[in-house]
C-alpha cells in the first residue's frame, strides 16, 4: 500500500500518485485541517468561522468561508475534489481509512493490539512499528492551532502515547533490549517523571546484562524525581533499584495489599437492571478525571443495597482499593466530614499520627493520596452536599458512589434518582421469598401486599418474611394486616410508612427473645455488631450467645424476619449484623419502654464484655505495652458475666484482628460509659485500648479517649487516673511534645507513689527518663531509669527490669562509653529471652549494634541490626522496622556503601513520613542530603537539606536546624 493521500500526523500533507501537492494560504490550509480532523463527518460553516477568525468573525465570514473552500478545491487533486462535498450549512470530506494517516494509524493499532491479546508478540511488534511509523511529528505542527481542534488532537496524541508504551512492553517481553532501551530513553526525554518508564528501563538494562548502566539509570531516576517532585521513588521502583544494587531480599516488602472495605453483597439481589447498568457504565468512565454518582431516593428504596451491589460488580476496575464509609445521615448524629476522612485515610494506609487535625488539611491529604490511584469510594447515607464535598477526590481515576435520601444539586455529581421498584421486579422479589407457586396461586392478594408495601424493597422483604414465618397465614391475611397497620400509622412520612407498618406488624408477632433482641439494637452502637455482643446485651451471654459467629435464638428470628441483615464477616470470621436506620429508629422508641434499670444493665453489660475481651486480647498480644493495664486492677470496673468462652478463645488466637474489628465499637463504648456517668468503667476500657492504639498508630483515638475520661473524672487520685496520665505522656513523647510529656509522666509517677503502686511508679519513671534522654539531659535520664529498675526488681517484674536495663545502657551509649553499657545490655537481652518478649529482644539488639560500632566492629553491628529487623518484620511493626533500616543505612554510609544506604534511607523516610514521626523524618532527610552531597548530586542534596531544615524548625530544635542551615550554606 502506498502512502496515504492526506496526512495530519506531522505537518499537513496532501499527495497524489506519490507526489506532494502544495496547499498554499493559511486559511485554506486551516479549512482542510479542520475537515481532516473530522473525516467523513459534517463540519458546519459556524465551526469553520470559529477556526478561521478566533478573535471575532467579520460580517462577510460566510461568504469568505465559501471563497476559501473554492480556493481549496482548486488546489486539491481531482480525486480529493470529488470527495469534498457541500451540504446544507457546511461541508464534509469523504476519505477511506487508507487515505488518511490518522485513520490508518488507528486501524494498524487495533490490529497490533489484537495480535498482542492473542499472545503473538512478534506480529504485534510489527503492527505497533507500522502504526507508529506513520507519525512524522506533532499533529498538524505547521498549521496555526485552534481550540476547536483540541479534543480531536488530544485524543489522537493520547493514542500515540499509549501505542508507544504498549510497543515498549512487547519489546520487553521479546527481549529486544537494544531498541527497547533507546525507545525508553526517548520517551523519558518527553516524560522524565514517569516512574513506570524508569522501572522498565532499569529492568531492561538489568536483563540485558548491563548492570552498571541499570544502577546508573536508577540513580538518575532517583535524582530526577527528588529534584522535580521533592519525593522519593515509589515502592515498585525502589524494589527494582534494590535488586540491581544487590541488596534485594533483605526484608519483606511492607507494601500493603489494596484495601477492600465493601460490605457483603446481597446474595439474592433482584431487579433494578436498568439502574445497575447505568451506574456501571457511569463508573467505568473514571479515568483521567474522577466520577461521582449520587443515588437518591425514599427510605427503604434499596439505595445502600444497590450501591454495594454495583460496587462489587465494578471493583476489579478499581485495583487500588475500595473504601466504604457510613455517613449516618439519617441518624441522630450524622458523622462529621473530618471524622470520616480520618477513617478513609486509615484505609489508604495513613496512621493516626500522620493525619492532620484540620478538616481542610485532611481533605487535601485525601485528594493527594487518591491523585495517583484508581479507587472506588462508597459513601452511604449522606445528609447533604456539605457533608460529602470534602470527601471527594480532585484528580485521578477514582470513582465515588454516594447514597442519600435527599437530592444534592450542589454536589458535582451525576444524579441517579432511585424511585419505586418496578412492579415486575417487586413481584419477582416477593415470589423469590414466599415461593413462585404461592405467588401464582394467590396472585391477586400478592398484588394487594405489594401495593401496601409501596414497591419498596425493604418493605417487600419484611412482609414476605412475615408470611414465610407464619405458615398458617394466607397472602390475603397478610394484605389485610398491612392495610390495618398503615391506617394506624397515617401520620408517618411517606416512604417510612410502608417499612414501619411491616416492622410493627412483625414486631408484635415476635417471640419475646426476638422482641428483646430487636429493642436491644436501639441501645447498641450504630456500627455493625457481632452476634455475641447482642447476646451479652440481651442477657444470653454464656455459651448460648456464642458459638463463634453464630446468632442466638432471638437474633436468628430477626434474621428470618429480615429485621436485621448480615453485612459480612470480621477479621475473626464472625458475622456482623446491622439494622436498617428506619428499623433502628423504631427499636430506639421501643427501648425507651423498657425499665430504666433494665436499659442501664444492658448498656453496662456491653461495656463490661468489651473491657473483658480487651483484657483477654492484651494478654495475648505479640508485643507487651509498657503501661499499667486492667490486669493490675487500675480503675477496673465489674466485668459481669463477660463474653462467651468460644469468642474469648478466638480473641486469644487473634488479638490484633479482634481489636481492629471492634475498633469503632470500643471507642463508642468509652463514650457511652462517660455519658452514663461510669468513669471507672470508661477509664478501665480506655487504659486497655492504649496498647492497641500504640501498636497501630491510632493517635487521634488514643488522645480523644484518654482526654475524654480524664476530663470526666472528678479527680485523678486513683490508679486509673495515674495510668491514663502515663499513657498520655507516652503519646506526647511520640509526637515531640516533650514539656507535656514530662508533665504527664511526673504527675502519674507522683500519683502511683501515693498509692504505693511501685510498678506504675516504675513505668512512669521510664517515660520521664526517656524524655530527659531525648532532650539531652542524660544525668536526669539515668536517675529516672535507675529508680525504675529498683521498683521493677522489688516487684519481681523481669520484663520491666529488661526495659530499665536497656534504657540505662542507652544513656551510656549516648556518652560514647560502650564498656559501661555492655553489662546492662547483656542483662537486658537475657531477661528478654527468658520472658519470651521478642519485641523487647529486638529493641535491645538495636542497642547492642550501637555498642559494636563504638567498639569498631561494623560487621557484628550489622548482624545485630539484621536480626532486629527480622523480628520487627515478623511482628509487622513498620515503625520500629523503619528505625532499624535507618540504623543500617547509617552504618552503610559510614562504611562507604552509598548505594544500599540510599535505598534504605529512602524506604525509611517513606515510612516515617507516613507514620508522622517528624523527628525521624528530619534526621533521615538530613542523612540523604549528606549522601547526595558526598556523591556529587548537589541539587538533590539541597532538596533533602531544605526538607530537614524545615522539619527541625517546625519542631523548634534550633541546634539541629542550625546544622542543616550550615550544610545548605556550604553547598552555595
Amino acid at each position: 500500500m502506498g502512502e496515504p493521500a492526506f496526512g495530519v500526523l506531522g505537518p499537513l500533507r496532501v499527495k497524489a500518485d506519490g507526489v506532494t501537492v502544495r496547499i498554499g494560504g493559511a486559511k485554506p490550509r486551516a479549512v482542510l485541517a479542520t475537515l481532516l480532523l473530522q473525516p467523513n463527518g459534517f463540519v458546519s460553516v459556524d465551526l469553520l468561522t470559529e477556526v478561521l477568525w478566533p478573535g471575532g468573525a467579520p460580517r462577510s465570514a460566510v461568504a469568505n468561508v465559501r471563497t476559501h473552500v473554492r480556493t481549496l478545491r482548486q488546489l486539491l487533486p481531482p480525486a480529493a475534489v470529488a470527495a469534498l462535498r457541500t451540504e446544507p450549512g457546511g461541508y464534509a470530506l469523504d476519505v477511506a481509512p487508507g487515505e488518511l494517516d490518522a485513520l490508518l494509524f488507528e486501524r494498524r493499532l487495533a490490529q497490533a493490539r489484537a495480535a498482542r491479546d492473542r499472545g503473538e508478540d512478534a506480529e504485534a511488534l510489527r503492527g505497533y512499528e507500522a502504526a507508529l511509523g506513520l507519525w512524522r511529528g506533532g499533529v498538524l505542527q505547521d498549521v496555526r492551532s485552534s481550540v476547536v481542534w483540541d479534543p480531536a488532537v488530544a485524543r489522537i496524541e493520547e493514542l500515540r502515547s499509549l501505542a508507544a508504551d504498549e510497543c515498549l512492553e512487547v519489546r520487553l517481553r521479546l527481549g529486544d533490549y537494544a531498541h527497547l532501551v533507546s525507545g525508553l530513553r526517548s520517551r523519558l526525554t518527553e516524560s522524565p517523571l514517569r516512574e513506570d518508564l524508569w522501572r522498565m528501563l532499569v529492568h531492561a538494562l538489568r536483563d540485558a546484562g548491563r548492570v552498571a548502566e541499570a544502577r546508573s539509570a536508577y540513580a538518575e531516576a532517583e535524582r530526577v524525581i527528588a529534584a522535580e517532585l521533592g519525593v522519593e521513588p515509589s515502592a515498585p521502583l525502589r524494589a527494582i533499584g534494590a535488586e540491581v544494587n544487590g541488596y534485594a531480599g533483605h526484608r519483606r516488602s511492607a507494601t500493603p495489599a489494596p484495601v477492600c472495605q465493601l460490605p457483603m453483597d446481597i446474595p439474592d439481589f433482584m431487579g433494578r437492571a436498568a439502574e445497575v447498568a447505568d451506574l456501571e457504565a457511569l463508573l467505568s468512565t473514571a479515568g483521567r478525571h474522577p466520577v461521582v454518582a449520587a443515588v437518591s431516593g425514599p427510605p427503604g428504596a434499596g439505595k445502600s443495597t444497590l450501591a454495594v451491589h454495583v460496587a462489587h460488580r465494578v471493583r476489579t476496575a478499581f485495583p487500588d482499593g475500595q473504601l466504604f464509609a457510613d455517613l449516618a445521615g439519617t441518624s441522630e448524629c450524622p458523622r462529621e466530614p473530618a471524622e470520616v476522612l480520618a477513617g478513609l485515610l486509615r484505609g489508604l494506609g495513613v496512621i493516626d499520627g500522620a493525619i492532620p487535625g484540620e478538616l481542610g488539611e485532611r481533605a487535601a491529604m485525601f485528594r493527594s493520596r487518591l491523585a495517583q490511584r484508581r479507587c472506588l469510594i462508597v459513601l452511604d447515607d449522606a445528609v447533604d452536599a456539605a457533608q460529602v464535598s470534602p470527601l471527594l477526590p480532585g484528580t485521578g481515576g477514582s470513582a465515588v458512589l454516594v447514597t442519600s435520601r435527599r437530592r444534592m444539586p450542589g454536589l458535582p455529581a451525576h444524579a441517579c434518582p432511585l424511585g419505586l421498584m418496578r412492579y415486575d421486579d417487586a413481584r419477582a422479589l416477593f415470589g423469590a421469598i414466599v415461593g413462585t407457586e404461592r405467588l401464582l396461586r394467590e396472585g391477586a392478594d400478592a398484588d394487594r401486599v405489594l401495593a401496601e408495601c409501596g414497591s419498596l424493597p425493604l418493605a417487600v422483604r419484611i412482609a414476605a418474611a412475615r408470611l414465610v414465618n407464619r405458615p398458617g397465614w394466607s397472602v390475603s391475611t397478610l394484605a389485610d394486616s398491612l392495610r390495618d397497620e398503615r391506617g394506624r400509622l397515617g401520620a408517618v412520612r411517606s416512604g417510612e410508612l410502608e417499612v414501619r407498618a411491616g416492622a410493627e406488624l412483625s414486631y408484635r408477632h415476635l417471640p419475646e427473645p426476638a422482641a428483646l433482641a430487636f429493642r436491644t439494637f436501639g441501645d447498641l452502637p450504630d456500627d455493625a455488631v457481632p452476634g455475641w455482643l447482642v447476646a451479652v446485651a440481651t442477657g444470653e451471654g454464656g455459651e448460648a450467645g456464642g458459638a463463634a459467629g453464630g446468632a442466638a435464638g432471638g437474633l436468628e428470628t430477626l434474621l428470618d424476619e429480615h429485621l436485621v441483615e448480615v453485612v459480612g464477616r470480621d477479621e475473626l470470621g464472625l458475622n456482623r449484623y446491622r439494622m436498617h436506620d428506619l428499623l433502628r429508629s423504631y427499636a430506639r422508641e421501643l427501648a425507651l419502654t423498657d425499665h430504666q434499670e433494665t436499659r442501664m444493665r444492658r448498656r453496662l453489660a456491653v461495656i463490661d464484655a468489651l473491657t473483658a475481651l480487651a483484657r483477654t486480647a492484651n494478654a495475648a498480644m505479640p508485643t507487651r505495652f509498657l503501661g499499667v493495664l486492667g490486669g493490675d486492677r487500675a480503675g477496673r470496673g465489674d466485668a459481669g458475666g463477660g463474653p462467651p468462652g468460644a469468642v474469648a478463645a478466638l480473641v486469644r488466637e487473634r488479638p490484633v484482628d479482634w481489636f481492629e474489628s471492634e475498633h469503632r465499637n470500643l471507642v463508642s463504648a468509652v463514650d457511652a460509659a462517660v455519658r452514663l456517668g461510669r468513669t471507672d468503667r470508661a477509664a478501665a476500657l480506655a487504659i486497655e485500648l492504649a496498647g492497641f492504639f500504640d501498636m497501630r498508630g491510632y493517635y487521634g483515638d488514643w488522645l480523644r479517649t484518654h482526654r475524654l475520661v480524664l476530663d470526666a473524672m472528678p479527680s485523678h487520685d486513683g490508679a486509673g487516673g495515674a495510668a491514663l496520665l502515663r499513657n498520655l505522656g507516652q503519646l506526647h513523647l511520640y509526637q515531640d511534645r516533650y514539656e507535656d510529656a514530662l508533665t504527664s509522666f511526673d504527675r502519674s509517677r507522683a500519683l502511683f507513689a501515693e498509692l504505693g503502686h511501685r510498678t506504675g511508679e516504675a513505668v512512669a519513671a521510664v517515660g520521664a527518663g526517656s524524655v530527659h534522654r531525648v532532650v539531652g539531659e542524660l544525668d536526669s535520664a539515668l536517675r529516672m531509669f535507675t529508680v525504675a529498675l529498683r521498683h521493677f526488681a522489688a516487684t519481681g517484674d523481669p520484663h520491666g527490669e529488661a526495659v530499665a536495663r536497656n534504657a540505662i545502657a542507652s544513656v551510656w551509649l549516648e556518652r560514647q562509653d560502650p564498656e559501661a553499657a555492655a553489662g546492662w545490655l547483656r542483662g537486658a537481652l537475657e531477661l528478654s529471652l527468658v520472658v519470651g518478649d521478642r519485641h523487647r529482644e529486638a529493641q535491645v539488639r538495636r542497642r547492642v549494634a550501637v555498642l559494636h560500632e563504638l567498639r569498631g566492629e561494623p560487621q557484628a553491628a550489622r548482624r545485630e541490626l539484621e536480626h532486629a529487623l527480622g523480628i520487627f518484620d515478623e511482628l509487622a511493626d513498620l515503625h520500629c522496622a523503619a528505625y532499624v533500616q535507618q540504623s543500617i543505612a547509617e552504618l552503610c554510609l559510614r562504611q562507604g556503601e552509598s548505594g544500599e544506604a540510599s535505598a534504605l534511607l529512602v524506604g525509611a523516610l517513606a515510612v516515617q513520613q507516613q507514620l508522622g514521626d517528624r523527628r525521624a523524618e528530619a534526621r533521615v532527610a538530613g542523612l540523604l542530603g549528606e549522601l547526595h552531597d558526598a556523591t556529587g548530586r548537589t541539587q538533590t542534596a539541597r532538596h533533602y537539606f531544605h526538607r530537614s531544615l524545615a522539619t527541625w524548625r517546625r519542631l523548634d530544635v534550633p541546634d539541629e536546624a542550625g546544622l542543616m542551615d550550615a550544610r545548605l550554606r556550604a553547598l552555595r
